[in-house]
């Protein structure tokens, strides 16, 4: 008990916070020496886990946020906790080897000196065996109860004994619910893990949207302090639920203080609002209501939660409101095609440097695609060299999961799309076709490749979805500083809004709108013809040329026609 100076503080400390200020000093000097290495060490850290797991419940039932004001105890008392565990399990082995090892040794001497064991008398029962726990709760209870004694008023001494902290009682026969095990795996922090771990093939498609959860749910975990999904209550979720809108964007955090959305939230805490912006609801509503409610409805679904799944609602004044996109303007797409990527650029790496190469990259053709088709970024990386059909009058794209009069396909081999409706055929701008599309494609065939664009990577997430617009979208963050496009409504989707306008403009039926662009549409849209669009309207569509197109002609076929002379060097991507 030498090295129990901590319960004196804890006796002595006036309120939760004193307390929370020993116990944390106390946590961080622990897990910095590791594991303890006996039983005398183990038993000490054992009462101070008791203590730890008493303050925590204390500060739970009187709703002290500990987390805020003690951030890296919740990460602490979780390596602790592995710790003791760990520690547990090696002295148990090495007091089971010692004996084995002295009773094997005893043997051997009995053997020895031919001495014949007599069978042995029922021993008395040992003495107690020292329990630092219920040392400690009587030391804090007298304490307390003196302390009482001294401040209260005789004629209140009877309500004393109702002040001092509760006896801990001998513990129960071991049941289901007292395995550490069990009651480790309900903490939040364990079922996240679960949460997360890759599902079996049959369940596959149950992952989709857990990694993007998986941020808001590690800030339910820091804040709230890791605690066990049944102890969560109504005034619980309705902390987390006051704190998520004061969680700040990115900007003008250091990068080392924007980590984690804790992080940022205790930045904002520490620093203020003057110079940090909040996010738009959007994000709250779509990214953190939607992450936490598929991890609620994970734990019921699983049977870790027995409470009702609470409803989100709380939405700060200051809040940024979502911002709609808009369509590029002429100028824009000008400037952006008038760049080195589609004129003349140094080489293969420095695309968005002038120079002597012409390189139809899969950043070129992505840009012009998106373009000239309305296609979303992550539909164009997927193209395969056998999507590009004919109907011996029109080239489209096939972007339909799979040709339905070829037969039922495995889930498996579907084609990875955004939603139902963006399963459709959309046609091949005359454009792309004279820069050369059919003929990368060919090439490619004859070469045994698969996809239009093999040297596009695809980015995997950490539930296993894959995201393939990352390429192309890190190349407009970067054309957009290089151009000094500073219109916050100006995004890569804008290529969409840009494709919708021109449909609007040439009179185009909403229904073939809803086809070309994979907007679902009414019941009536989901009946008709689901093949090659009609050959009159795949006309109208072709022949889509408002003016700022014939210019982009001019700029991308005087940079192919100096290709085909010489004059720039064709650099192949593939």
């Amino acid at each position: 008990m030498d090295n129990l100076g901590w319960v004196q503080e804890l006796i002595e400390a006036p309120d939760l916070e004193a307390m929370g200020t020993v116990l944390d000093v106390r946590l961080r000097a622990y897990v910095g020496r590791g594991s303890p290495a006996d039983d005398r060490l183990l038993a000490e850290r054992c009462a101070f886990e008791h203590e730890v797991r008493r303050f925590l419940t204390r500060a739970q039932e009187r709703g002290y946020a500990y987390p805020v004001r003690f951030p890296q105890m919740p990460t602490l008392w979780i390596d602790f906790v592995n710790q003791n565990k760990a520690a547990e399990t090696s002295v148990a082995r090495l007091n089971v080897r010692r004996s084995y090892e002295a009773g094997r040794r005893e043997a051997t001497e009995a053997t020895n000196e031919g001495w014949a064991p007599k069978p042995k008398a029922a021993l008395p029962a040992p003495p107690n065996a020292f329990d630092p726990i219920a040392m400690i709760d009587r030391l804090v209870q007298d304490a307390v109860a003196q302390r009482v004694a001294q401040l209260v008023p005789n004629n209140a001494a009877p309500l004393a004994p109702s002040i001092a902290p509760l006896a801990i009682a001998a513990p129960a026969q071991p049941t289901k619910s007292d395995d550490p095990t069990a009651i480790n795996s309900n903490r939040m922090s364990s079922l996240l893990q679960e949460f997360l771990r890759p599902a079996s093939r049959k369940r596959q498609h149950t992952m989709k949207g857990r990694g993007e959860a998986e941020a808001v749910v590690q800030f339910a975990i820091d804040f709230l302090g890791d605690p066990r999904m049944n102890e969560l209550d109504d005034d619980k979720w309705k902390l987390l639920d006051e704190a998520l809108p004061d969680i700040p964007n990115r900007d003008n955090i250091p990068r080392e203080a924007a980590k984690t959305l804790f992080q940022r939230f205790k930045y904002a805490e520490a620093r203020g609002w003057s110079e940090l912006t909040r996010v738009t609801t959007t994000t709250i509503k779509s990214r953190y209501w939607g992450g936490l409610y598929k991890f609620i409805d994970w734990t019921i679904q699983e049977k870790h939660y027995s409470g009702p799944r609470y409803t989100f609602e709380c939405i700060d004044p200051e809040n940024l409101a979502p911002l709609p996109r808009d369509a590029f303007d002429d100028d824009e797409l000008l400037k952006l095609l008038t760049q080195p990527l589609f004129t003349g650029c140094k080489n293969r790496m420095h695309v968005w440097q002038p120079g002597g190469y012409l390189v139809q990259s899969h950043i070129y053709w992505g840009f012009l695609i998106c373009i000239l088709t309305g296609m979303r970024p992550g539909e164009v990386g997927q193209i395969k060299c056998a999507d590009i059909r004919t109907d011996n009058q029109f080239f489209y794209f096939d972007l339909r999961p799979f040709d339905a009069r070829s037969g039922r396909v495995a889930l498996q081999d579907l084609r990875n799309l955004k939603t139902n409706a963006a399963g459709r055929v959309i046609p091949v701008h005359p454009l792309l076709i004279e820069l050369g599309l059919l003929e990368r494609m060919q090439e490619l065939m004859d070469k045994g490749e698969e996809r239009l664009f093999p040297e596009w990577d695809v980015y995997i997430r950490k539930d296993g979805t894959q995201r393939w617009s990352q390429p192309l979208s890190k190349s407009w963050q970067y054309a957009k500083k290089l151009l000094k496009l500073s219109r916050a409504d100006l995004t890569l989707y804008s290529t969409r809004h840009l494709m919708a306008d021109w449909l609007d403009s040439g009179g185009i039926a909403q229904r073939t709108r809803d086809r070309i662009l994979g907007h679902a549409s009414d019941v009536r849209g989901r009946y008709g013809r689901k093949g090659i669009l009609d050959p009159q309207i795949a006309a109208k569509i072709e022949a889509l040329e408002p003016p700022v197109i014939k210019q982009m002609r001019e700029i991308l076929l005087t940079a192919k026609n100096r290709a085909d002379a010489g004059e720039l060097t064709i650099l192949k991507t593939y």
